[in-house]
């Protein structure tokens, strides 16, 4: 998984320039994220604990109202028992509070006093005998009043929102209960202030609920109807179990469906019943959403405008980088005349600026060595520059070639100075590619004759039989110079070639402040003695003993009489080579080789 990791990064990011918009990107939006988070997860945690409290005092205030106002008609109750008669004829004309009151000197089932105007009664379509009924007690409110509480009860019998309350009523050292059955206008009016104004949601919500857990009051009049059974709601099961515990007061999160609420609970001082406020959390916190959703808006506009500059500032650096890779591939070709500007003061104009001199110091290296390289062998001069040419000498098994041209004296006294130079430079232009072909390294020109080897000063395969091959390309070479040529400016050219092969001492050699490299030894002067010979055989390439040894199987050879020659005691058999075994060109014979090279042997030659 990690590799495949890499590989799509490797493939995406493939440029400074997307790189830095990466990172640049990744940096800011991490930074973004980490500090929106912190500071919204902080926000939220606050909002919420603000919402609790607003809950909490909204729940305190509303049920300070609703007790207030269940005082309020408590004595209004009181006052109109106690008047009687007329006066509260009065009383139900000023106030639509009350649409039917009972009065209870002992706690049964039938008042001794009732006031009631039916005109209030037909409003809520209720007659005066089912109002009767509704105001019945059970046993425990009646052992509720008597002990001097308040009772209040839902009504769900009429289209208008009507509620029961019974209050305790002392009068004249007796005991006595008021029930009055209640028009809910007044509570829904208190209540309907909680909602939002002007608003299709509200933040918060309240309800009153009786001791049997219906709904007294709602501030949302179109979603919950009086009377309605709420023992199923999370927030009044909340607040009775909390009740249970003795606990009268308090606020709470709960579940409600997909939506998560917080409910203030508080028990009424005055009766049974208990108020509840809830706040809808998604509506509380809209305001943190939309912060979230701001701030994201806002990182994505960062984002944009962060690569838009990056990727503008990135075309200062990606774009002379890539000018330098593209002058760096010319330079692998071989193309030093390569020259970038670069006007920034930056690390990568200092780069560009680098790049120049090293461009100029390779250019300078290649024209010396070009230069070198016509002076020195090219194989000599690379291992000089790469410093692996050790100073001194070392003992090397090499194939040390000679060759010169029959009569030079005598051509050159016919030509001008000039003529001579252009003559050699080109026949010895032929004659050096030749030895190049075949592995070999010139060692020096001396006058019109080569010297080159096969061995040293890199040892390679088959060097002694790539020697051969190349004195036999040399006879080929030769011939089609000599084509055209006859006249006294161009005199057919003959030449003689030796080889000889075995240890020679190979290194630099000269004086502190002038060395060449060569080979030196006995060997080298026996293939220098062996081309000499080719003048009194006749022939144009001559091998000695030690090279035929190693080569008799690829070439034919005529072995010609032994020779004494300068500087060996014994003397030395050479060999004439006419050409590769299998090839059909080459000479069959002596004879046929004479006349094919214009050579032939002198008279005396000797043993």
């Amino acid at each position: 998984m990690l590799q495949k990791i890499k590989e799509i990064y490797a493939s995406i990011f493939t440029t400074i320039r997307a790189k830095l918009i990466a990172i640049v990107s990744f940096i800011i939006l991490a930074s973004l994220l980490l500090f929106t988070g912190i500071s919204l997860n902080l926000f939220q945690t606050n909002m919420a604990e603000l919402i609790k409290l607003n809950n909490g005092n909204n729940a305190k205030m509303l049920s300070d109202k609703v007790e207030s106002e269940l005082r309020s008609n408590a004595d209004a109750l009181r006052i109109l028992v106690s008047a009687g008669g007329e006066a509260s004829g009065i009383y139900f004309k000023d106030t639509s509070d009350f649409l039917f009151v009972a009065d209870f000197p002992v706690l049964t089932d039938a008042p001794t006093r009732t006031f009631f105007r039916q005109a209030k009664l037909d409003r809520v379509h209720l007659s005066a005998d089912a109002a009767r009924r509704f105001l019945r007690f059970s046993a425990q409110d009646a052992a509720r009043v008597q002990k001097g509480e308040f009772v209040i009860h839902s009504l769900k019998s009429s289209r208008q929102h009507v509620w029961l309350l019974a209050v305790p009523f002392r009068d004249k050292g007796s005991e006595r209960a008021i029930a009055a059955l209640m028009n809910g206008d007044a509570l829904a009016a208190l209540f309907a202030s909680v909602r939002s104004k002007g608003s299709a949601t509200s933040l918060y919500e309240a309800m009153l609920v009786d001791g049997d857990k219906r709904l007294v009051a709602h501030s949302d009049k179109k979603n919950f109807i009086p009377a309605q059974d709420m023992a199923s709601h999370p927030a009044v099961q909340i607040a009775y179990r909390y009740f249970g515990q003795k606990v009268m007061t308090g606020v709470q999160r709960y579940e409600i469906g997909q939506v998560h609420e917080y409910g203030s609970f508080r028990k009424l001082n005055l009766g049974d019943a208990a108020l509840i406020t809830t706040v809808n959390e998604d509506i509380a916190f809209e305001g943190v959403r939309w912060a979230k959703l701001t701030t994201i808006l806002i990182a994505l506009l960062i984002i944009t405008l962060a690569i838009l500059f990056i990727y503008f500032f990135s075309r200062t650096i990606s774009d002379p980088l890539k000018r330098l890779v593209g002058a760096t591939q010319k330079i692998r070709t071989g193309d030093y005349s390569v020259k970038l500007e670069s006007p920034a003061k930056d690390e990568v104009g200092e780069l560009t600026t680098a790049f120049n001199e090293m461009t100029d110091g390779l250019r300078e290296r290649e024209h010396l060595k070009g230069a070198f390289g016509k002076f020195v062998n090219e194989e000599v001069a690379k291992m000089v520059m790469r410093g692996d040419l050790a100073l001194g000498g070392e003992s090397k098994l090499a194939t040390v070639f000679f060759s010169d041209i029959r009569s030079f004296t005598s051509i050159s006294e016919k030509m001008t100075p000039s003529e001579v130079v252009g003559f050699l430079n080109e026949y010895m232009t032929l004659m050096v590619e030749v030895v190049h072909k075949y592995g070999g390294v010139v060692d020096k020109f001396i006058g019109d004759a080569i010297m080159a080897i096969w061995g040293a000063p890199v040892t390679k395969p088959n060097d002694v039989e790539n020697a051969v091959s190349a004195a036999l390309e040399m006879r080929t070479v030769l011939h089609k110079f000599n084509e055209g040529r006859g006249s006294k400016a161009k005199p057919i050219i003959r030449i003689g070639m030796g080889l000889n092969t075995g240890d020679v001492l190979a290194g630099q050699i000269g004086s502190i402040d002038r060395l060449d490299y060569t080979v030196i030894g006995d060997t080298v002067n026996l293939a220098s003695r062996i081309e000499g010979l080719n003048k009194a055989f006749g022939t144009d390439v001559l091998i000695s003993e030690n090279t035929y040894s190693l080569v008799k199987a690829k070439f034919v050879c005529v072995a010609l009489h032994k020779v004494q020659v300068k500087g060996k005691a014994e003397a030395q058999r050479v060999y004439a080579v006419l050409g590769k075994k299998g090839d059909t060109k080459a000479p069959k014979n002596l004879a046929e080789l004479h006349k094919r090279i214009g050579l032939y042997p002198q008279k005396k030659s000797g043993k």
